[in-house]
């Protein structure tokens, strides 16, 4: 999943960003609330942590112009105030999530997690196709017919969730590089491609389940 961190203090957002990407989220930053709009209008975000005191544009405003312009991107306002009006005006104008600093990170994710799956298509903690149970969080695939557990690597398992949490729509190799790697890759790259064949050799050597959809991506119907 990909996050845009907006959040001005450095020495907050180094750690929650190394913490983040131990969690397997992909992070971009923003230093204030200009940056931030710019980055939304040239990438795709899953989830945008967004501090309220910012410089250039305040957090309320950017949320306010995103809303307007028509992105409906989950977020978390983040900030070290925490007086009522300070939350509801937040909820007025698109957040929908609100943490005060100085914050839990194990929380925080936790309300990532939370309002990324109320805006997913599909909602569940717990993803399930065929004979499998998927468990993003453990990177772990349970064939419930052999009753046995399949350890996925990070990016196999980013792969296999994006695709579940899209499903019905078909995800092209560039969304997956920029949904579930952490580096730069040229879009002409052939990891893809790879992480898809490892993937189906663990889940789908039949190649029922994920389907190849010639010079488009990939679906899982």
């Amino acid at each position: 999943m990909k996050i845009l961190m907006v959040e001005d203090e450095e020495s907050l957002r180094r750690p929650v960003k190394r913490y983040l990407q131990r969690k397997n989220f992909i992070v971009d930053e923003a230093n204030d609330g200009r940056e931030a709009i710019e980055m939304v209008h040239i990438n795709e975000y899953d989830c945008i942590l967004l501090d309220l005191n910012l410089p250039e544009i305040d957090g309320i405003s950017v949320s306010k112009q995103l809303r307007k312009e028509g992105y409906n991107i989950p977020t978390i306002m983040v900030t070290a105030r925490s007086q009522i009006y300070d939350k509801l005006e937040g909820f007025d104008n698109g957040a929908d999530d609100y943490i005060t600093k100085p914050f839990n990170l194990s929380e925080l994710v936790a309300r990532m997690r939370a309002v990324i799956k109320r805006n997913s298509i599909n909602k569940e903690t717990k993803l399930e196709i065929d004979k499998y149970e998927i468990y993003p969080e453990k990177n772990i695939v349970k064939d419930t017919d052999k009753e046995k557990d399949i350890l996925l690597s990070n990016k196999e398992m980013g792969i296999l969730e994006y695709l579940l949490r899209n499903k019905g729509k078909i995800i092209s190799a560039e969304e997956l590089i920029e949904h579930v790697w952490y580096e730069d890759l040229d879009k002409f790259s052939q990891t893809v491609k790879t992480h898809i064949k490892t993937l189906r050799k663990k889940i789908d050597p039949k190649k029922r389940l994920i389907t190849t959809i010639r010079g488009k991506g990939y679906l899982i119907n």
